[in-house]
């Protein structure tokens, strides 16, 4: 079952031995669990985890505008256009775009390679190659022609308000965020030599656990495969599988 914020508040103040210290007054504690969330959500978007993945469509009207002297879309990033949005590098996955006739996915590239594919005509997107960068709070997207925009990106878990809040991050990573938790607080209290050693640590910890969690859910598959083999699919479903 998952942990409650209050289950991890308690255990972040017993490890960082700060029980009673009036500079981990409650709110705070809170809001650092909740960046420690999403630092390890992030950690995890980064091994594959899907799932925090969404899908928005996009509003490609009045959004024409220039850049570099060139026709671009320039879509506002904000909680209209990409609710929940994790507000991290590589949040958005891609952009799937279409001018009607056409289709295409576009991917996130560097300023550099923005402009020089508006530049040049050699490389000049098109809907099949289409191309998109973030700037000014903004997507700059090119080719400016196509009329549909349908994004996929991560939402970001939810922040945890009350004490019997669950957190989403899976069991298996939950140890992860009371680490960062803890990690963070060594900050605050000017130990950064122990911060930065126990984020490497988290880091290096959290790739193996991915893995094992991996193998975990592949031997779930096969064994629900071997209990249900020949089972008609209303009758597997009846039973939980």
């Amino acid at each position: 079952m998952s942990a409650t914020l209050a289950e991890l508040r308690d255990q972040i103040v017993i490890d960082a031995n700060v029980h009673g210290n009036p500079q981990f007054p409650v709110a705070r504690l809170n809001r650092i669990i909740n960046l420690a969330q999403r630092s390890i959500q992030t950690e995890l978007n980064g091994l594959g985890m899907k799932k925090w993945e969404a899908v928005t469509t996009l509003s490609t009207q009045s959004r024409e505008e220039e850049f570099v002297g060139k026709p671009i879309l320039g879509i506002p990033i904000d909680g209209v256009q990409f609710p929940q949005m994790l507000e991290s590098p590589r949040s958005i996955i891609f952009i799937e775009c279409s001018d009607g006739t056409s289709h295409g996915l576009a991917y996130e590239v560097d300023l550099d390679m923005f402009k020089d594919q508006l530049e040049n005509t050699w490389l000049a997107p098109s809907v099949s190659s289409a191309v998109f960068m973030r700037l000014a709070n903004k997507i700059l997207f090119a080719p400016a022609t196509v009329t549909s925009l349908k994004a996929y990106y991560y939402k970001a878990v939810p922040d945890l308000v009350n004490d019997g809040d669950f957190t989403t991050i899976p069991v298996e990573f939950e140890e992860y965020v009371i680490k960062k938790a803890v990690a963070e607080i060594d900050g605050i209290l000017g130990n950064l030599e122990a911060k930065q050693l126990k984020t490497k640590q988290i880091q290096n910890e959290i790739s193996s656990a991915y893995q094992k969690f991996l193998e975990k859910q592949g031997e779930k598959r096969r064994i629900t495969q071997e209990n249900t083999r020949g089972v008609p699919d209303n009758i597997r479903y009846n039973m939980g599988y």
